[in-house]
């Protein structure tokens, strides 16, 4: 077995075969209110697809919704309560309303990451570069930080696209870049809050000793000051997971002797990190403990349509299910902790 540490614990990766146990979560559905008449037309007053993509140490959370007019909107729930989360079209200049929006991470203050997809323009020299191609539409995807009120695009230099996904307690905000495709041109990449950056191709801060380039990559998730982060990349073979500690690169996956895909989207202080996997029996959240142990598998239903994608530093993890066609976020906090 291969092991790495983890701050002073130790986690080795585990080999296939080991048995999952079930941890018992209080789960709360999320479904963002929705205006039951024109113009998006809710049924039961709540939006059709809800996912909750990030949580603080508060219990705020962010993500998606799809209204019933399918447009894309992002949100935050603070003290019980949702508001929308849109980027306006005034940040490409004199344009008037707002752009489809995704909120995934949230820190302590309250600064919100994710991303909005701007219109179609050619001109290749823009920040907001929108090839007309349909192949190429992945460089339509930006970036953005909302701090104190206010929405500030987050691109990477010399790549047209970019994913936000988490923001540390200082303001270090991980994620990937890529080109016109989110395969081989994507990366992890990390945005410092002293205006650096760095990636899995260039190196840089923490990862200045990964001497790997990793195609395929996301960074999805990292401790307070960087030294271990987690993430997904895909090599020919199927997606894998990954942990990159002071510069050194760990594959992951979830121990399955039918293992099909596993996705790393999240990691707290603690060096707990959650995700998706899927195996012959569907796709289910995991939870891996920093202890070495099996992963806790997480089926909110108990069906096979759950996917982990935040956990807070009290264990609290959010993310998605789905019932028929409806999409629904949830909030699952450890009975443990009730107690």
């Amino acid at each position: 077995m291969r092991a790495y540490t983890l701050g002073f614990l130790a986690i080795s990766i585990l080999v296939a075969g080991r048995a999952y146990a079930q941890l018992p979560f209080d789960y709360q559905a999320v479904d963002v209110p929705c205006d039951v008449g024109a113009p998006t037309f809710c049924p039961g007053g709540v939006a059709p697809q809800t996912a909750v993509n990030g949580i603080n140490a508060a219990g705020d959370i962010v993500g998606s919704y799809i209204d019933g007019a399918k447009h894309q909107h992002g949100f935050v729930r603070k003290n019980g309560r949702y508001a929308s989360l849109d980027v306006p079209a005034g940040v490409l200049g004199n344009f008037l309303g707002t752009l489809p929006t995704v909120a995934n991470g949230i820190n302590p203050a309250g600064d919100i990451v994710g991303t909005f997809v701007v219109p179609v323009n050619e001109d290749s020299d823009s920040p907001f570069y929108c090839p007309a191609a349909a192949r190429q539409q992945a460089a339509c995807v930006k970036g953005f930080i909302y701090s104190h009120g206010e929405f500030t695009p987050l691109l990477f230099p010399g790549h047209p696209g970019a994913v936000p996904q988490r923001i540390t307690p200082n303001g270090d905000v991980y994620g990937c870049l890529h080109d016109l495709d989110t395969g081989m041109s994507m990366h992890g990449a990390i945005w410092y809050h002293d205006g650096t950056y760095a990636s899995l191709t260039t190196g840089g801060g923490e990862l200045a000793d990964a001497s790997v380039d990793v195609p395929m990559s996301m960074n999805n998730g990292a401790t307070p000051k960087g030294r271990v982060v987690v993430g997904l990349f895909t090599d020919a073979v199927r997606r894998h997971g990954y942990i990159v500690q002071d510069g050194a690169f760990y594959p992951y996956d979830v121990p399955s002797a039918t293992i099909k895909l596993t996705a790393i989207w999240d990691m707290n202080p603690r060096g707990q990190f959650v995700g998706t996997y899927v195996d012959a029996t569907g796709r289910h959240g995991f939870l891996q403990n920093p202890d070495g142990s099996a992963p806790l598998q997480v089926d909110v239903t108990g069906e096979t349509n759950t996917i982990v994608l935040g956990i807070n530093p009290n264990g609290v993890i959010v993310g998605t299910y789905t019932i028929g066609a409806a999409t629904h976020g949830f909030i699952g906090v450890p009975i443990q902790d009730q107690q």
